[in-house]
């Protein structure tokens, strides 16, 4: 169990990680030598991951173990899993690994990072061939405080430009201008209506 001292304070290190057959887990687990790790797991777990987890937990006997339940399409729901254990954990250094399991449960890992970034480490692919660790970029997932009160009014459904210059005290010009750059940043789609990337920038409470 490998822990970290940082300025007089016990840091772990915390994996959070997809899984399916287990290989690239492995390979993981002896690369960050993690001390507690949380698999983002299918709900319901299907017979491949449940048996891929108890085979880990047999060779790493000595590392805390945690799953969370999510839904594989729900690409919201994963990040916002996610996120909250990176709150639960954000004193220790937390790595990702998102090379096993399905696309959405990738993605969802990625955006929960991006929000999170402050608090990651970093993210972590491992190729099937070669084993090889491919560190990947954490961008910075943020916008403006007058931005992030436009797509609250928005996902509480008001998406008159009236409504929202009443509400927000903003000027229809700069709520136009603001709606525009949310929709090439992909917050917004083209009817200006929520993205999966606008819902999950708003569970941010930093």
């Amino acid at each position: 169990m490998l822990f970290l001292i940082i300025m007089g304070i016990e840091q772990e290190n915390v994996l959070i990680t997809t899984i399916w057959k287990g290989t690239a887990v492995i390979q993981a687990i002896k690369l960050f030598s993690p001390s507690k790790i949380y698999f983002i797991v299918d709900d319901p777990i299907d017979e491949i991951r449940n048996n891929s987890i108890s085979m880990v937990k047999e060779l790493f006997s000595e590392i805390v173990y945690t799953s969370i339940s999510v839904k594989i399409y729900d690409i919201v729901g994963i990040a916002k899993a996610v996120m909250n254990v990176i709150d639960k954990e954000k004193n220790n250094k937390i790595t990702l690994h998102i090379s096993e399991g399905r696309k959405t449960m990738s993605l969802g890992l990625l955006f929960g990072s991006y929000v999170k970034r402050k608090s990651v480490d970093s993210v972590f692919y491992i190729t099937e061939e070669t084993n090889t660790a491919i560190k990947l970029p954490l961008i910075e997932l943020k916008i403006s405080e007058q931005k992030m009160a436009l797509l609250n009014k928005i996902n509480s459904g008001i998406y008159s430009v009236n409504d929202l210059e009443t509400e927000l005290g903003i000027k229809a010009p700069t709520i136009y201008v603001h709606m525009k750059e949310l929709r090439d940043d992909g917050f917004l789609n083209q009817d200006n209506k929520m993205t999966e990337m606008g819902k999950i920038i708003l569970l941010n409470k930093e």
